[in-house]
């Protein structure tokens, strides 16, 4: 369905930019950067995110979880009327993590042009919506980062619900930092309404009640990066040199090896 030689080198890159998500997750700065300047270098002029023929759909997902997410809701929509293929997404997701990386050594200013690129790339994608606005908020441009999340207000084949509770989550933390706390109250309340346990909401409605009754602000990295911390153990939080990368909503999710063979849950359990 797609054009095989594009097709096979963007399965290559697709492989370097997860050997880059690797290297991040050891500490390895320098090669995961290398890795992703190299496929970044070669993003053809013209690119598409899906190709379709008489034989059906060929698109570039993240991730199964992006597949299913579409699968079901085109299935929803009655309109799964052909048949769909998953293949390797290389040049957006490079471009994503190549900003996540400049974000994270707060080149803001570069990480809003990469982001800003993989978005062009593939438009339908709100992770970059997410990282542009935490570069934004972490630059001091606020209001510039609401607008972006306030993209992010309905379920389409690209935008799940937890994509929705994301959104919510990051305009109430840009509106504490504003010091808007009914408006934060608002939107972490409605992020709780999609995900009524989500511990993130939930202490930030008790830390906006501190506020009111006089507490101190607390020193935080405002919005969290959609990317978790990739030097440490998601399962024990303790830092390490190697460990095994999996991957949640598009995300990926670090154990390290000592944790790895004590689960006595699939790690997605873990993350509820």
């Amino acid at each position: 369905m797609s054009s095989e030689p594009n097709t096979h080198r963007e399965s290559i890159d697709a492989n370097k930019v997860n050997a880059a998500i690797e290297a991040l997750a050891s500490g390895n700065i320098g090669n995961a950067e290398s890795l992703l300047l190299e496929v970044i270098a070669n993003t053809p002029l013209e690119y598409s995110n899906s190709e379709e023929d008489d034989e059906g759909i060929s698109i570039k997902f993240w991730d199964q979880t992006d597949f299913i997410h579409y699968v079901t809701w085109q299935k929803k929509q009655g309109l799964l009327n052909k048949n769909i293929c998953w293949i390797g997404n290389a040049y957006p997701r490079a471009h994503y993590y190549m900003g996540f990386l400049c974000v994270k050594r707060k080149q803001f200013d570069r990480a809003i042009e990469f982001l800003s690129k993989g978005q062009s790339l593939e438009p339908t994608n709100p992770k970059f919506v997410f990282e542009m606005a935490l570069a934004l908020v972490q630059s001091g441009r606020r209001k510039e980062s609401l607008v972006l999340y306030d993209q992010i207000t309905e379920i389409t084949p690209y935008v799940s619900l937890n994509d929705l509770a994301a959104a919510c989550r990051g305009r109430g933390f840009v509106l504490i930092e504003m010091g808007e706390l009914d408006n934060a109250e608002v939107a972490f309340k409605s992020s709780l309404q999609i995900e009524p346990n989500n511990d993130v909401a939930l202490n930030e409605l008790q830390y906006i009640k501190h506020l009111r009754q006089g507490g101190s602000t607390t020193f935080a990295e405002t919005v969290p990066s959609t990317v978790s911390d990739l030097s440490r153990c998601s399962v024990c939080g303790q830092e390490f040199n190697n460990g095994t990368v999996v991957s949640l909503n598009g995300m990926p999710i670090i154990i390290c090896k000592q944790c790895d063979p004590k689960l006595t849950k699939k790690w997605w359990q873990f993350w509820k």
